[in-house]
């Protein structure tokens, strides 16, 4: 504990010193996001539907991390509109494929740990791997849209010949250079598990199909799959709706 403790002084002086006044913003919305998150995980376990635990949870963790360190302004308002709207895709798109893929509880590499647990938790283990997507996407969707809206706002307020249509062209070119690091990111993300998964399965002498098959494995491509969907989404998504907001507001003025 006295080491995690340190390691916080330590992120939130550098936080600081590198981003001022909104590095310390961006150090305590992480805490209240870390808070919310715990909050999720005991109302799921109080047998809530954690679907819409989930849900409600990643609309809440969205407008911290955007109105408390970019404000209420036209972008983080077309930023969190496009990620509640990714968000619902993504759980139509993976919900059904989730319940049929049955890649939900434990593996039997994982008997001798089952062994130890109770098994009447009555928790329906299908939906939680739902949840984990939903909440491995949040953070990335959040960061690709406000990286749009706020370029697109920069663009809209710099030039005020643009049309409509211009502006979400610029905003897609955005979100095309975006995509490829962004892919990046969940690709070297998602890897890193799966090196000690597939160190583990060579340890045990698991053929490439056995591999291929196994609930654990299958489970952690899902889950990156699912994330991929979710980071290409937020492109269009994000870049029409900004585009309409931004003309909405002027032609009211």
């Amino acid at each position: 504990m006295n080491i995690i403790l340190i390691l916080l002084i330590i992120l939130l002086l550098l936080m600081a010193v590198v981003g001022g006044t909104r590095g310390v913003q961006s150090f305590f919305t992480l805490i209240l996001n870390f808070f919310t998150l715990f909050f999720m995980i005991i109302l799921i376990g109080a047998k809530i539907d954690p679907i819409k635990v989930t849900f409600i949870g990643a609309m809440i963790i969205s407008f911290f991390s955007l109105f408390f360190i970019n404000g209420f302004n036209k972008k983080t308002v077309s930023s969190l509109v496009s990620v509640i709207t990714v968000i619902i895709l993504v759980m139509i798109i993976t919900y059904k494929m989730g319940i049929n893929a049955q890649i939900q509880g434990f593996s039997s590499e994982q008997i001798d740990i089952v062994s130890f647990y109770s098994l009447y938790v009555q928790i329906n283990f299908s939906k939680i791997v739902i949840c984990e997507i939903l909440i491995g996407l949040l953070g990335a969707v959040i960061d690709v849209s406000i990286s749009i809206s706020s370029s697109m706002n920069e663009i809209y307020k710099n030039d005020s010949l643009i049309t409509q249509n211009q502006l979400f062209k610029s905003g897609m070119n955005i979100g095309k250079d975006i995509l490829g690091t962004m892919t990046n990111t969940l690709f070297f993300a998602y890897t890193s598990g799966f090196m000690t998964l597939m160190i583990y399965f060579k340890q045990l002498n698991y053929s490439l199909s056995t591999i291929m098959n196994a609930k654990v494995f299958c489970s952690e491509v899902f889950q990156s799959i699912c994330c991929g969907i979710g980071i290409i989404l937020i492109i269009p998504i994000t870049a029409f709706i900004t585009s309409k907001l931004m003309f909405l507001t002027r032609n009211n003025v």
